[in-house]
């Protein structure tokens, strides 16, 4: 029998229903799977595994060795700069973009007239802003005030994709490639974007993930196609990702804005995850039996690396 250890992220009673419905469903395929946390006297009960063939996985938290010998699957903590290197080496479809340097000058002919500046240690939209082209210039991290997100990293530029009169975006969480959720966030606020590059009217959002967003659970197929590939050629021995992902309504191409190589909350218990299905009357697990799903993606990874 196969030997896997998963750290349970978090002591929310939600979180190990969940873990305990992922282990049954691993075991079921031959892989017998102990749930513990991160800690050391936990961990002594994992000895007797030291010398047979074991993988240790975190889903989501901790990124450091765990106490047993063998592989430790975790996800990485890295910058979105880091990150886009990744995903532009797996020919992953991102939009363009660059770091703001201290060179920096953008042709608006190339970029058009406005693009999106973002920092690349960002949080739930924070400090993210359309500019205009032609007057994006590098500021020094000292510039920001405090509590700015450019103070923590270089600012970077991004191609701007219209997603509609309101932002629209994709969440898809995967799980070694196999995908157990997808749902389609919208954020009706302010002015709504009448064309490509409205921005000139003003009190337009650009962000799709705020507190006032609508959460649908949507099984996109090119969405869940892409997220797919993408885990698989980008990040293949991260266990979780999360993609934000659009689609531009002119154009039809898909963009993977973001992929969170690194999340600290288990995506079907934290507050967040809890309050906004409470918000939107739906359920993440019952879309695709997510527990279950995950367990055969670990079972099917565990096989692979054992």
């Amino acid at each position: 029998m196969l030997n896997v250890v998963l750290i349970v992220p978090d002591d929310r009673e939600k979180t190990w229903r969940d873990f305990r419905e992922i282990a049954d469903a691993a075991g079921k395929l031959g892989v017998k799977v102990r749930l513990v946390r991160h800690r050391r006297m936990e961990q002594l009960a994992l000895l007797p595994l030291w010398f047979q063939p074991t993988i240790s996985m975190a889903l989501s938290g901790r990124t450091d060795r765990k106490l047993l010998p063998g592989r430790f699957l975790s996800g990485r903590r890295i910058s979105k700069i880091e990150e886009y290197r990744a995903l532009a080496e797996a020919d992953a479809p991102v939009p363009k973009w660059t770091e703001i340097k201290p060179d920096t000058k953008l042709d608006p002919a190339e970029w058009g007239p406005y693009v999106i500046e973002k920092p690349s240690t960002g949080w739930l939209g924070a400090h993210v802003r359309a500019r205009k082209t032609a007057r994006v210039k590098y500021a020094h991290p000292s510039s920001y005030p405090e509590g700015h997100l450019g103070t923590m990293g270089p600012m970077i530029v991004q191609e701007f994709v219209y997603t509609g009169e309101w932002p629209v975006s994709y969440r898809v969480v995967s799980v070694f490639g196999d995908v157990v959720l997808c749902f389609r966030l919208t954020t009706r606020r302010g002015m709504p974007l009448r064309s490509r590059w409205g921005f000139d009217e003003g009190g337009v959002a650009i962000v799709s993930n705020t507190k006032e967003m609508e959460v649908v659970l949507d099984a996109d197929p090119e969405m869940i196609a892409v997220a797919t590939r993408t885990h698989k050629t980008a990040f293949p021995d991260v266990p979780m990702l999360n993609f934000d992902l659009g689609r531009d309504v002119e154009t039809g191409r898909i963009f993977i804005f973001e992929c969170h190589p690194f999340m600290p909350q288990w995506p079907f218990s934290s507050n967040l995850a809890m309050g906004v299905q409470a918000a939107n009357a739906i359920r993440f697990e019952s879309q695709f039996d997510a527990m279950q799903g995950i367990g055969r993606a670990i079972a099917r990874k565990a096989a692979e690396v054992l």
